[in-house]
């Protein structure tokens, strides 16, 4: 290929922080849970390693079409061609701080404030700044002002990529 010399017109839209993901068939999410790109679909964070990207938190969803949601608070994946579109899980992919959090694991001080935050699984309450049995950070403690009353920003997926490029 040769250096552009015409000019060429691209559509583009601005990067807004959210963004709309197809959920993986029979997984099940809600606002707040965890959220990775695994197999080109969104499913429930569990730190899989290659192969898995996080994305950020759930906020909404669409089950246009999908009868089988039970609840409709959250959204069940189906990926089988019924309905079309698949649901889509809206998700926050904009490095988000989650606020006043009181279940963050280990000794969480000022000392801290920086130190990576990792979680095994989708739910918050799994965060911890322990790396023992995890492979990817998510986030780092953003504030604290108690053990019991800390703030964590999470990674955009920009960001947890160059993480992973660094550490391979």
């Amino acid at each position: 290929m040769a250096d552009r010399t015409t000019p060429k017109l691209l559509k583009t839209r601005p990067n807004s922080g959210r963004d709309s993901f197809p959920i993986a068939t029979t997984v099940r999410l809600a606002p707040g849970t965890l959220v990775q790109l695994s197999g080109g679909y969104a499913d429930h964070w569990d730190d899989a390693g290659a192969g898995s990207t996080f994305l950020g938190i759930a906020i909404s969803g669409d089950n246009s079409g999908n009868a089988t949601t039970d609840d409709p608070s959250t959204w069940l994946g189906d990926t089988t061609g019924l309905p079309n579109p698949d649901p889509e899980v809206h998700v926050d992919t904009s490095g988000v701080t989650l606020m006043h959090l009181d279940s963050v694991a280990g000794t969480v001080t000022q000392a801290t404030v920086g130190d990576l935050v990792y979680s095994a699984d989708s739910d918050t309450d799994s965060l911890t700044q322990s790396a023992s049995g995890r492979t990817n950070p998510i986030g780092f403690i953003k504030r604290w002002r108690a053990s019991n009353d800390v703030d964590v920003q999470l990674f955009t997926p920009a960001e947890f990529l160059c993480i992973q490029t660094e550490s391979a």
